[in-house]
C-alpha cells in the first residue's frame, strides 16, 4: 500500500484515513476507525449534515435526488462505486460493497443476530455504520494462533475491520443501518 507522496496528497481525506487504518490492521486484528472525515458514499442520519462538497455536487445525488450525505442516510450507488474503485486502486485489494443492511429487517428481529462468518473465510470486511449504534462481537484466531474475541459499540460514521476467518454478530439495535464492504486479494 505504498504510494508516492504526490498521489497521496491528491486522495480524499476519508480514503487516506481508511488506507492508513487498513495498513495497521489488515491480516492482523480487528479494529475500529473513528474517522475525522465523512465518507461521502454513506450518509449519516444522526448529524443531519446536508452538505456535499461542490466538486461532487452532481455525483452526490442518487435517483431519488437525495445526497449521500443527507439527513436521510441515503447510499449513493455512484459514490459507492467510486469509493470501492478508489479504495481498490490504493490498496491493491479487490473491494466490493456486499450489502447495505438495516438490522430490523433481518430474519432474527427481536433477538440477537446469529454468528456469521465470511464466505470461504478469505475476505476481510469493513463494516461502515450508517445509522444507529450497534454492538458488534467478533471471534476468531488471533496473531498468536489462539482463539480471541473482540467487542465494540459502533456509532454512525465509524468503521469496524473484521479479519478474514473471524465470525461476527451484532447485538440488538433494530433501527441500525450499516454497509458491509468486502476486501479480498485481486485474484479472488
Amino acid at each position: 500500500m505504498d504510494m508516492p507522496d504526490e498521489a497521496w496528497q491528491r486522495e480524499a481525506p476519508h480514503l487516506r484515513e481508511i488506507v492508513l487504518f487498513l495498513s495497521v490492521h489488515l491480516d492482523r486484528a480487528p479494529g475500529v476507525l473513528w474517522p475525522e472525515y465523512d465518507n461521502p458514499a454513506f450518509g449519516d442520519v444522526d448529524d443531519g449534515d446536508d452538505t456535499v462538497e461542490a466538486e461532487e455536487g452532481d455525483e452526490a445525488e442518487d435517483a431519488d435526488g437525495i445526497g449521500a450525505g443527507s439527513a436521510g442516510g441515503a447510499v449513493s450507488p455512484a459514490q459507492v462505486e467510486r469509493f470501492t474503485a478508489e479504495l481498490a486502486s490504493l490498496t491493491g485489494l479487490s473491494v466490493r460493497l456486499d450489502r447495505v443492511e438495516t438490522a430490523g429487517t433481518s430474519p432474527d428481529v427481536g433477538g440477537d443476530a446469529v454468528w456469521t462468518g465470511q464466505p470461504g473465510d478469505r475476505e476481510h470486511l469493513l463494516i461502515h455504520q450508517i445509522a444507529g449504534p450497534v454492538t458488534w462481537q467478533l471471534t476468531g484466531t488471533g496473531e498468536s494462533g489462539r482463539p480471541e474475541s473482540f467487542q465494540c459499540r459502533l456509532l454512525p460514521g465509524e468503521l469496524l475491520y473484521v479479519p478474514a476467518g473471524w465470525s461476527r454478530r451484532r447485538v440488538g439495535a433494530p433501527q441500525a443501518r450499516y454497509a458491509v464492504i468486502c476486501l479480498g486479494s485481486k485474484g479472488a
